[in-house]
């Protein structure tokens, strides 16, 4: 899985109005700058968009402060493949329970359209999603992403644990 773009509204440290970032022609890139502001929300956005989770426990705590819903959009290159995966979370006041909306899409020939492949439901399109990159959320985090602080989860598993995760 290659990310090309990523676009975010309301998470994390991002507020509606985060420039888009393009990742088209980047082949390595290095997040630098003060604590707090917003690099790991970056790579946390990628994770939620991809399989719902990120660093903190409930959706909620995603969205940025005062605001009632978030939005995550990234196109990706898989097996030569571009895709959009959109994941939306918003929540009522006073009623607690969120509304989460998940989308997949893939590019035409020529990459100038998207076509809905979206499932039927929230899971079917998450498994999707699972199938085209070959690997769940714990695969991801265990071999190709290390979390802030979460560095060494992997080397300190038991070989029983590590073999499950791979």
């Amino acid at each position: 899985m290659i990310p090309v773009r990523l676009s975010v509204k309301n998470f994390l440290s991002y507020r509606d109005n985060a420039p888009i970032l393009n990742l088209e022609s980047i082949h390595i890139a290095c997040l630098c700058g003060e604590n707090g502001h917003g690099k790991s929300a970056l790579l946390d956005a990628m994770t939620w968009a991809l399989w719902g989770q990120a660093r903190a426990r409930r959706q909620e705590d995603l969205i940025h402060k005062g605001q009632t819903d978030m939005a995550v959009e990234l196109d990706f290159l898989a097996r030569d493949d571009l895709y959009r995966v959109s994941r939306r979370y918003s929540v009522s006041a006073g009623r607690g329970a969120g509304h989460p909306v998940l989308e997949l899409q893939i590019a035409s020939d020529d990459d100038s359209t998207f076509r809905p492949i979206t499932g039927n439901t929230m899971s079917n399109t998450q498994a999707r999603i699972v199938e085209i990159l070959h690997m769940d959320y714990d695969t991801f985090i265990n071999t190709a992403f290390l979390r802030q602080g979460d560095a060494d989860r992997f080397t300190n598993a038991r070989p029983t644990e590590r073999k499950a995760i791979l």
